[in-house]
């Protein structure tokens, strides 16, 4: 057995902890709870799990709040989950296998969010290293990074799979954790003004509905060489297409989006903006092409990019153009998306 340390960082967590620690505890973890300064029952709830609780003077740094809790590990293969991550799945003998042919790797798991309009997002992040090896830089949307810089970084999948509610809620809890966010990523800007840093901060605007400004910052993040098999890069040059369509610059998108779609037409999300940036411009063809593409694509993001979200917009395209009987054969395939069986039900109806 690999001794393994999981490590969490809290403040005012208390109605996600414990399910948290509930859902990891029989698991032979060493436990590390480290609080920023909860004001709630945090820190009680960690203690029913852990003797090794601590406090962390808050700093406006999570990195610096991570790499604290690796510090008060007593192994040096870290485990780290946030307070909002309830574990479903884990298989503990392949991890040890995996962390024996990749002593040097960063384990990336599974994690699936809901937000609060129920759009699930399926995603890996990197949790499981070896601290001797990797550390935590950024003061937000920390990352994991090599501590000598000669060392390769390089990840693999492990079998752990989570829930995720840190984007539940109401929407004033939402814009208040982005506007905590975004003021920490300005501060940071000056240190780190790099493609990762300004799709950040346009995904914080982005999720407070600040289209102009999301665009502007996923703008400055694309000037950047990218690679294209790159997650945050896939993401970003998505939410792009959408804050251009917000802000009404639909024949900028299409262009703009015509010019990569080469490096992206493995991705799923991609394509399926493809399809709705053409169904907006009225090139219906081209737009219902994209839409079956999509769906025999592997690599997505949201939920039903690549199924039932694509069938329900063919179902859209089929009714603009006229032809009813295609119309309804797509929603039909989109099974139980509430949105498409409304339109089954609707194109079913006997007419009065």
């Amino acid at each position: 057995m690999i001794p393994i340390s999981l490590c969490i960082i809290t403040k005012n967590e208390e109605k996600n902890l414990d399910r948290c620690l509930s859902c990891i505890k029989d698991y032979p973890f060493e436990i590390v709870v480290v609080d920023t300064g909860s004001t709630d029952h945090t820190v009680e709830i960690a203690k029913k799990y852990t003797d090794n609780v601590y406090h962390f003077d808050w700093i406006n740094d999570f990195a610096a709040a991570r790499n604290f809790s690796i510090s008060k590990a007593s192994n040096d293969w870290i485990l780290v989950l946030d307070a909002d991550e309830f574990t479903y799945e884990l298989d503990l003998e392949e991890i040890y296998h995996l962390i024996e042919q990749h002593p040097t790797g960063i384990g990336r798991l599974l994690r699936s969010s809901e937000d609060i309009i129920h759009s699930v997002t399926i995603d890996r992040v990197e949790r499981l290293f070896n601290r001797n090896v990797y550390h935590y830089e950024r003061p937000i949307h920390e990352q994991v990074l090599p501590i000598d810089k000669k060392t390769k970084l390089y990840t693999y999948p492990i079998p752990l799979a989570t829930e995720h509610a840190g984007y539940m809620g109401t929407r004033e809890d939402i814009n208040k954790k982005a506007m905590r966010n975004l003021e920490i990523l300005l501060a940071s800007e000056k240190d780190y003004p790099d493609a990762y840093t300004y799709y950040q901060i346009g995904q914080s605007y982005f999720i407070m509905s600040d289209w102009e400004k999301a665009r502007i910052y996923f703008e400055k993040g694309l000037s950047f060489p990218l690679a294209p098999e790159s997650e945050f890069v896939q993401l970003m040059v998505v939410n792009f297409g959408y804050s251009l369509l917000h802000v009404n610059r639909l024949e900028d998108a299409v262009k703009f989006f015509e010019e990569i779609y080469s490096y992206f037409d493995f991705y799923a999300d991609f394509v399926f903006l493809m399809g709705y940036i053409y169904m907006k411009s009225g090139n219906y063809m081209k737009s219902a092409l994209n839409f079956i593409k999509a769906t025999t694509l592997s690599c997505f993001h949201v939920e039903g990019a690549n199924s039932f979200l694509a069938y329900y917009h063919l179902g859209i395209v089929y009714e603009m153009i006229g032809n009813a009987e295609m119309a309804l054969m797509f929603y039909e395939k989109a099974g139980d998306y509430p949105k498409a069986v409304e339109q089954v039900l609707r194109l079913k109806k006997t007419p009065e």
